[in-house]
């Protein structure tokens, strides 16, 4: 059994280098059983029901192609893509969890998040429901997609501009005892841009980092994760 763990791609154009790398990453794997992707594999992503962004169009058939070749594809939403929508419910077959979930894989429980839900910030966690409350959905609905895209990208440019490294910190404070409380044999999440590998007493610890500047990732092969960097 094989799986690949990735997160924070925040892709934006199919001619940005990083959308590049990972569109070359997948086309290498073979015989892949699981794609797990732990949010903010797009800057921005509100799910409609008849439409996608086309910038994304490239990235969406490769997983299509994955898909429909027996890949099973899980989707951990992050704080940059939520409300997934139908397209990667239905179309992918993918399992989209909107928080965190143990997945039973390989004979290992595995607690798979994209790690937001540990920033201590009230501010941040009642911006986060904000986001994702009915309200938000209704008014997608509503307005012009075209509008939403625009408003999204520079919402995403000044927040760079006030923070151009994002998170980038050691997430070990926050995740050792967020494992002691996972009743998981592994723990693995995104956000933090940090790559981390450690193990705590039965729980082996893994922050993904990026696939901005790292590419970073973890495979899973045969009950075994490791963290691994991919060289284009």
């Amino acid at each position: 059994m094989k799986a690949i763990f990735l997160s924070d791609a925040h892709l934006r154009q199919p001619t940005d280098k990083n959308y590049k790398f990972l569109l070359d990453f997948l086309n290498q794997q073979k015989d892949l059983d699981a794609l797990f992707l732990l949010g903010d594999i797009f800057e921005f992503w509100l799910g409609y029901k008849h439409l996608v962004f086309t910038a994304y169009i490239p990235l969406l058939e490769k997983l299509r192609q994955l898909s429909d070749s027996g890949t099973k594809l899980y989707f951990v939403e992050g704080n940059h893509d939520f409300n997934l929508g139908s397209y990667f419910t239905e179309t992918l077959n993918c399992t989209v969890i909107p928080d965190q979930k143990i997945i039973s894989w390989d004979e290992k429980k595995i607690l798979i998040s994209h790690g937001d839900l540990l920033n201590p910030d009230s501010k941040y966690q009642m911006l986060r429901k904000f986001w994702r409350s009915s309200p938000i959905k209704l008014l997608a609905k509503i307005v012009h997609p075209d509008f939403v895209w625009a408003f999204a990208l520079w919402l995403s440019n000044k927040s760079s501009k006030n923070n151009p490294h994002r998170s980038h910190h050691d997430p070990t404070s926050y995740l050792i005892p967020f494992s002691e409380e996972s009743k998981s044999d592994v723990v693995v999440c995104g956000h933090f841009h940090h790559p981390l590998d450690i193990q705590h007493e039965n729980v082996r610890i893994i922050a993904l980092g990026d696939w901005i500047q790292q590419f970073s990732y973890a495979e899973m092969e045969n009950g075994k994760i490791e963290l691994k960097c991919f060289k284009p």
